[in-house]
């Protein structure tokens, strides 16, 4: 890692049912990366290195063989192949996949506007490779910071400070977990990384090929601070615990009454804070919120804070 690994990671969110059950299940959203608002984000750019034609067609054939032999084994196990008879199925398959790829782009080289038929079916193939490489990754990433009062997470995630921003105490948990992302350089990775990787298991290839494919970003982000953890994509079970809330300036006092008898009330062992205005230099600050008798829940029957939920994110968004 570059830095320092952090004791604490903020995650900005608005209020939503998901959010709300987020909070309530103890679970996370690894997001589909194809919905972040970069469209250049896990999207990395192959260069052929010193690999010729040849090369990058076997590299091609590699990868599409091995996601077609992944992608096929639950089909094959429900058909009831096992053993040596499902090893075959899935090999032919994939092969099946790799010589219509290889021969559709042999047809389109003889296309009449194509001046250079090599060097079109090399940069052909390196952007068949790349579109592999994004399957191959094709994961859910849980996006944190390592800030709780960026002005700009706050009006782009935490929707103009109606929504929160989470705590989460990551302290105890393995290191090799929590990704740093690194900001500037370049989404470039080689075919020969590739295939150290892919042929020979090679480490430091598979760091390089994450690197560049789920942990790098324009400089212009940099004011984030991002971590990452990847995971199936979709909701799952927190894997560190909550440590505190913040809510946002313009938070409704309803949303936070609800979410601070979600977690207990006064009993709460997470930690409540509220955004100040800022004062004339925007530098935001925060005060601690504690649950008392001048903030009455929504409802003290968790089922009765779902039932309201649809009034409380119409209130958020208004």
């Amino acid at each position: 890692m570059a830095g320092a690994e952090p004791k604490s990671l903020y995650k900005y969110l608005g209020f939503s049912d998901r959010m709300v059950e987020q909070l309530y299940h103890g679970k996370v959203y690894y997001a589909d990366p194809g919905t972040f608002n970069d469209p250049l984000d896990c999207r990395p750019v192959v260069v052929a290195g010193n690999q010729t034609i040849e090369g990058l067609q076997s590299l091609l054939k590699l990868m599409i063989v091995r996601r077609v032999e992944k992608e096929a084994s639950a089909s094959f196990k429900r058909l009831r192949l096992r053993g040596e008879k499902l090893d075959v199925h899935r090999t032919k398959l994939g092969l099946t996949q790799v010589n219509e790829v290889i021969r559709g782009i042999e047809y389109s080289c003889t296309h009449p506007d194509i001046d250079d038929p090599e060097a079109y079916f090399k940069q052909t193939l390196l952007k068949l490779i790349q579109d592999e490489v994004r399957k191959t990754h094709a994961t859910g990433v849980l996006c944190l910071s390592e800030k709780s009062d960026s002005p700009l997470m706050w009006s782009h995630y935490g929707h103009q400070h109606r929504g929160v921003c989470i705590e989460y105490d990551v302290s105890k948990m393995k290191a090799s977990s929590i990704r740093q992302v690194a900001y500037g350089g370049d989404r470039q990775v080689s075919a020969d990384c590739l295939l150290r990787w892919l042929e020979g298991g090679d480490e430091a290839a598979q760091q390089e090929v994450e690197r560049a494919s789920l942990l790098t970003k324009s400089a212009e982000w940099k004011y984030e601070k991002e971590w990452r953890l990847l995971g199936a994509i979709g909701l799952d079970r927190s894997p560190a615990p909550i440590k505190s809330v913040t809510f946002g300036m313009n938070c409704s006092a309803a949303i936070m009454e609800s979410i601070m008898s979600m977690f207990g009330g006064e009993l709460a062992t997470v930690k409540f804070w509220r955004v100040l205005e800022p004062s004339a230099n925007f530098k935001l600050k925060r005060e601690r919120l504690h649950f008392d008798d001048s903030m009455k829940p929504v409802s003290h029957d968790l089922s009765g804070m779902f039932d309201d939920l649809d009034d409380l994110i119409e209130a958020a968004h208004a």
